[in-house]
C-alpha cells in the first residue's frame, strides 16, 4: 500500500515509461541497424547524447527546489514521447543522435526528481514506498524487454514506437491531473531565498560519504552490467540470441519482483543500522557477481549471477536512496541529491573502460574485478 495521496498517479506514469523504456532498449539500436547505420555510428549516436547528458542532473536538481519536482516528471514523459514519435521517421545518423538525446533527456529528468518525489510524498515510509515503485518500474521494462520481438516481428518498427509515445502522453496527463505536488510554496521560496545563498556551500560530510562510494560501486556495477553481461554469456558459452533475450528479461525481473517486497527485508533487520544493512547487501551483491565466473556451464553461472539482485541490489538501492535523501537539506534538495548523483554516476564512464580493458585479456574478469570493486565500495561507507 502507498500512503502518499501523489503516489498512485506516480506509479501510473513509472509503469508506462518503464515499459516503453524497455521496447526502446531493444527497438531502438536494432532500429538503426534496420535502415544500415553502422556499429561504428551507433556508437557516436549514444556517446554523443552520453555527452550532452552528463551534466544535466545537477542543473534539473537545482531548478526542482525552486520550481517543483512535477513539472519536471511531466516534461520527461513528454520528451520520451517524441523521441519515440520522432524515430521511425527519419533514418539519418544526426536525427538518430537528436532523437536520443530527447530520450536520455527524459530518463535524466526522471531520475534527477524521482526519489525526491517520492521522498517528499512519503517520508517516513520512503524505502517502502520507493521500493515498490522503483519494483512496479524493473517489472514493467522487463515486461517491454520480452515484448519487444513480438511487437518487431508482428507490426515492424513503427507502430511499437508510435504506441510507446502514446503510453507516455497517458502517463503526462496522469501527472499533470493526478499528482498534488507537497510542500510546494514554502520550500520553494525557501530554495529561493535561502537555497541561492548557499548555493556555493559544499555537499556535507554524509553526502560526501555516499557521493564517493556511490562513484566506487557505480565503477563495479557498470563494469558488470551494461554491454558487457551480453558479451560475457555469449562468448563464454556460446548462447544464441534468443537465449540472451531471456536471460536480460529474467535478469530485469529479478531486481523488479524483489523489491516489491524488500521493505519488509529492511524492517525484519531491526538490530541492523541502514548502514550495516546497506554494506551487507552491497557486499552480498559484489560476492555473487564474482562468484558467477567459476562455473563452467551456462545454467550454475547464470543462476549464481542472476541472484545479484534479488539478494543484494533490491534491497541496498532504497537504502542508498534513503540515506541520501536523510543528508539532503530541505531547501536544496533537489541540488544536493543531484550533485551527489553525479558524482556518482561518473563511474559509468570509468565501469565500461575497465570492462573492455579486463574482457580483452579474460572474458571472466569484468565479473570477477567488478564484484570486488562492489564489495571494497563498503570500505568507505565504515565513517558515516
Amino acid at each position: 500500500m502507498l500512503n502518499g495521496k501523489g503516489l498512485p498517479a506516480l506509479v501510473v506514469s513509472t509503469w508506462l515509461f518503464g515499459f516503453s523504456f524497455g521496447l526502446y532498449e531493444i527497438i531502438f539500436p536494432l532500429y538503426m541497424d534496420h535502415v544500415s547505420i553502422s556499429l561504428m555510428e551507433i556508437g557516436y549516436v549514444f556517446t554523443a547524447s552520453a555527452i550532452f547528458i552528463a551534466f544535466l542532473s545537477i542543473f534539473l536538481g537545482a531548478k526542482s527546489d525552486k520550481y517543483g519536482r512535477k513539472v519536471f516528471m511531466a516534461l520527461a514523459s513528454l520528451l520520451a514521447g517524441l523521441s519515440y514519435f520522432f524515430t521511425p521517421q527519419f533514418e539519418s545518423v544526426g536525427v538518430m543522435v537528436l532523437v536520443k538525446i530527447l530520450f536520455d533527456s527524459a530518463v535524466a529528468i526522471r531520475n534527477a526528481v524521482f526519489a525526491t518525489m517520492v521522498y517528499e510524498q512519503d517520508r517516513r515510509g520512503f524505502i517502502a514506498s520507493y521500493s515498490r515503485v522503483s519494483g512496479l518500474e524493473f517489472t514493467s521494462q522487463a515486461l517491454g524487454l520480452a515484448s519487444a520481438g513480438l511487437f518487431i516481428s508482428t507490426y515492424g518498427y513503427r507502430l511499437p514506437l508510435v504506441f510507446s509515445g502514446l503510453l507516455q502522453l497517458i502517463g503526462f496527463l496522469a501527472i499533470v491531473f493526478f499528482f498534488p505536488e507537497q510542500e510546494v510554496p514554502a520550500a520553494r521560496r525557501a530554495a529561493k531565498n535561502l537555497g541561492e545563498k548557499r548555493v556555493g556551500k559544499g555537499l556535507n560530510r554524509g553526502l560526501m560519504i555516499m557521493a564517493v562510494s556511490g562513484l566506487v560501486v557505480t565503477i563495479g556495477g557498470s563494469a558488470t552490467h551494461s554491454f558487457i553481461t551480453p558479451m560475457f554469456f555469449s562468448k563464454k558459452f556460446s548462447l544464441p540470441p534468443e537465449t540472451l533475450s531471456i536471460l536480460m528479461t529474467v535478469h530485469r525481473l529479478s531486481l523488479g519482483i524483489p523489491m516489491l517486497f524488500s521493505s519488509r527485508i529492511v524492517t525484519g533487520l531491526k538490530k541492523f543500522s541502514h548502514k550495516s544493512s546497506l554494506i551487507l547487501f552491497t557486499c552480498i551483491q559484489g560476492v555473487f557477481t564474482s562468484l558467477a565466473t567459476v562455473p563452467g556451464d551456462f545454467t550454475t553461472s547464470a543462476a549464481l549471477w542472476l541472484l545479484h539482485d534479488p539478494a543484494g541490489a533490491s534491497v541496498w538501492l532504497p537504502l542508498r536512496s534513503y540515506l541520501v535523501q536523510k543528508y539532503c537539506n530541505d531547501e536544496t534538495r533537489g541540488r544536493d541529491f543531484n550533485v551527489v548523483n553525479f558524482i556518482s554516476s561518473l563511474g559509468n564512464i570509468i565501469g565500461p573502460y575497465l570492462a573492455g580493458c579486463t574482457g580483452s585479456i579474460n572474458i571472466n574478469l569484468p565479473f570477477f574485478i567488478g564484484g570486488l570493486v562492489i564489495i571494497f565500495s563498503n570500505l568507505l561507507l565504515i565513517p558515516l
